[in-house]
């Protein structure tokens, strides 16, 4: 096994490896020194994990006791809180070392411990058994490679990828340590892990050969995730922070805002650290759902801390989640319906006295600053699609990133706006329908299945919108204008139905003529 390590080496503090905008790799103190740093980079779900770890440090380096104290916190104080405390900290923010950053050194010690009961019960003859199965306990004792492709796991056996993505292995320091940090939250559940390994809590009983999911990605198909956005990084960061009075009034972070775990590495599954860690804000930033150890050019992999499902009480600020049914709703990532048609539903704290809203907590807190420093602000919203078999998750080729990023005018975000917008998001729904209803039953005038192209209708219509939806904001600014935004609405629809119903024989154009929608008095009512 690889012994050199224990030497530290890259400092993530000064080395270059988190993507930004702009400028290429930066390092953590770049970060919290440069003010004119834009975004992060990376694809979706490494943008999200980025974005939780620089949360991490921020709030273990200025949380301010009260909301009005949070509200007070101005950029370059915080900028300076963070610089201050990476310096402190230095020392644990090594990717190789005696203590490597988000890692567990004793997984060597697991690896070890089953090479030897490998080697012990291998067969003492014939001689070539004895050599095979001595071979094979080596080779398992070797660190995986690390596969940087575009989802954050390692590669599956029998694992369909994107074919707009190559996965490629890597020896890049950067790269193994932006893997580190999407692995701790973004891990695929299913049985990409060491296998036959005891716990390193010494009893416990709650891993079995298949690991549970990182609990950002959740059970099932990717959890949506969500941010305000500010004009630069350092902004972001600001309006995503909460202050101690918000974390302590969530009944769900029991331990409050927690440690983070480079400061108080658990030594186990259930030891205090890991259940304090579990219980608290920071697990929703940093979870440890895998503990790993970068050994030379590759990896040792095993099940770490597990956490619940949004349904067993999972609640993290980037989620949106309506807690107001019999069973707890949330949004999901779904490549067929871009992350802007939910906005409706990531606003809906905005509508005074509704009984079954929706709620993003890092949207929903981080207004009322915005509405106080910011004449423009985003909402980014982001994640990755997987499939689910059995527990085992991957990415097949359904299923992609997705993100948006939508501006608007901070001051004008009120009831009345929403309220707009609402209704103008239920037209698109009703329009969408209604060229699904009529590409269909013009096919079905040809005695034809049209549904697939029905649908393929009701999408290009959804992909033509989102071309005009930051006009259909701003219309909700001035209601004067929704008028003209009728017009190009239906006009989009009627282009939708006319792409995918053509007209050059006369049966065709008698369908057409005939289940070509009217929307005449569409906007009637209103």
């Amino acid at each position: 096994m690889e012994t050199t390590a224990k030497q530290n080496r890259f400092n993530l503090i000064d080395e270059p490896w988190i993507p930004v905008i702009g400028k290429g790799l930066v390092s953590l103190g770049e970060i919290f020194s440069d003010p004119t740093i834009p975004a992060l980079g990376g694809n979706p779900v490494q943008k999200i994990a980025l974005t939780k770890l620089l949360l991490a440090i921020g709030q273990a380096a200025s949380t301010p006791e009260s909301t009005e104290q949070l509200e007070r916190l101005d950029a370059e104080t915080f900028r300076t809180a963070c610089c201050n405390y990476l310096e402190t900290w230095y020392d644990s923010f090594w990717l190789f070392g005696d203590k490597p950053f988000l890692q567990m050194p004793a997984v060597r010690r697991l690896i070890e411990e089953r090479m030897q009961l490998e080697l012990k019960s291998a067969p003492t003859a014939p001689a070539k058994k004895k050599e095979a199965a001595e071979k094979k306990a080596e080779q398992n004792a070797l660190p995986r490679p690390i596969g940087m492709g575009f989802y954050p796991d390692l590669p599956a056996e029998n694992n369909t990828i994107l074919s707009q993505f190559q996965m490629q292995e890597t020896t890049e320091h950067a790269e193994m340590a932006l893997f580190i940090v999407t692995l701790m939250n973004f891990a695929f559940g299913g049985k990409r892990i060491e296998k036959h390994l005891a716990p390193l809590s010494h009893g416990f009983t709650g891993k079995s050969v298949s690991a549970k999911p990182g609990p950002s990605i959740g059970n099932y198909t990717g959890y949506l995730h969500s941010f305000l956005t500010g004009p630069t990084l350092t902004e972001t960061l600001l309006l995503n922070l909460f202050s101690k009075e918000q974390i302590e009034a969530n009944p769900y972070w029991k331990s409050g805002l927690g440690t983070p775990p480079w400061e108080q590495m658990p030594v186990g599954e259930d030891c205090p650290a890991a259940i304090s860690l579990k219980e608290s804000y920071m697990a929703t930033l940093l979870s440890l759902s895998r503990f790993v150890l970068l050994d030379g050019e590759g990896v040792y992999y095993v099940e770490g801390l597990q956490y619940p499902s949004h349904k067993e009480g999972w609640r993290e600020p980037s989620m949106t989640v309506n807690d107001h049914e019999k069973q707890p709703k949330v949004l999901w990532v779904d490549p067929d319906k871009r992350p802007w048609r939910e906005l409706p539903s990531m606003l809906a704290f905005l509508e005074n006295g509704a009984k079954s809203n929706y709620e993003c907590l890092f949207i929903k807190n981080g207004l009322t600053r915005a509405k106080q420093h910011h004449q423009q602000i985003g909402i980014w919203s982001g994640g990755l699609k997987v499939s689910s078999n059995s527990g085992d998750q991957s990415v097949k080729q359904d299923n992609d990133f997705v993100e948006s990023l939508f501006l608007f005018e901070s001051s004008a975000i009120n009831k009345l706006w929403y309220e707009r917008f609402k209704q103008e998001m239920a037209s698109l729904d009703k329009l969408s329908s209604r060229v699904y209803a009529a590409t269909k039953s013009y096919f079905a005038k040809q005695n034809t299945d049209g549904s697939a192209l029905a649908s393929n209708a009701s999408s290009l219509f959804w992909q033509l919108c989102e071309r005009r939806f930051k006009e259909i904001i701003e219309a909700c600014y001035e209601p004067e204008i929704i008028p003209t935004i009728h017009k190009i609405t239906t006009s989009l629809a009627l282009q939708s139905y006319d792409t995918y119903c053509p007209k050059e024989t006369a049966r065709q154009i008698d369908a057409w003529a005939e289940c070509r929608p009217n929307f005449s008095k569409h906007f009637s009512n209103k």
